[in-house]
């Protein structure tokens, strides 16, 4: 049984609001002794290093980082810390390749404080935490969906970005201005909703998963 008066947390997320959220609830509990924040991954990434937490809470969306490397570079660096995704994303193709990576939990950021407290015991209880597929597959549906407010044009130009081509690259390829391209880039983001680039290769990655 592990002894919950002494559990070490880091969490990693570019959202400050919501990580101000999670240090006002966590920050509360008598039992976590540590709770550092760092807002980006390269920065989590030495924390825990240096830290070597019982714990990562880790977004899957963050600019510096994709979800599957940054699992994979927290387990080499601190194999003891136990990896919680805490994420928007609800792909299951990707909750299966995150589990696979090593990863012991993928919860929702729609979770309560209760259901987070429970999570956490039992990841540290050694009882993993992840969704049904039954609970995230019509998320995977409405991101379909969004595909078809997009042009012919900003279809091809997103997953050439996926595919990991600069917008000077893309611009090459499709015999268009950089500034055209970057236009793309920012009509794409906008139309789906999202903040930035990282999370426009995730979102059109995770379709290819569960195409």
């Amino acid at each position: 049984m592990f002894n919950f008066s002494e559990l070490r947390l880091v969490h990693i997320d570019d959202h400050l609001l919501f990580a101000q959220g999670i240090y006002s609830l966590l920050g509360q509990e008598t039992f976590i002794e540590e709770l550092i924040h760092a807002e980006n991954f390269q920065e989590g990434l030495k924390i825990a290093i240096h830290h070597q937490p019982d714990i990562i809470l880790l977004d899957y969306f963050l600019p510096d980082s994709k979800g599957i490397e940054s699992i994979r570079q927290l387990r080499e660096a601190c194999p003891t810390s136990k990896v919680i995704l805490l994420t928007m994303e609800t792909n299951p193709e990707v909750i299966t390749k995150c589990r696979n990576e090593g990863a012991v939990g993928f919860l929702p950021k729609s979770i309560s404080k209760k259901e987070l407290l429970d999570a956490l015991k039992n990841v540290m209880e050694g009882i993993p935490t992840f969704p049904a597929v039954t609970e995230i597959n019509p998320k995977v549906n409405r991101s379909q969906s969004k595909l078809n407010i997009l042009s012919k044009r900003e279809k091809q130009i997103a997953n050439l970005i996926a595919e990991g081509f600069t917008s000077v690259e893309i611009a090459e390829k499709l015999f268009l201005s950089d500034l055209t391209v970057n236009t793309h880039r920012r009509n794409l983001i906008q139309k789906l909703g999202l903040k930035n680039s990282a999370q426009l290769v995730a979102f059109i990655e995770n379709l290819k998963f569960s195409e």
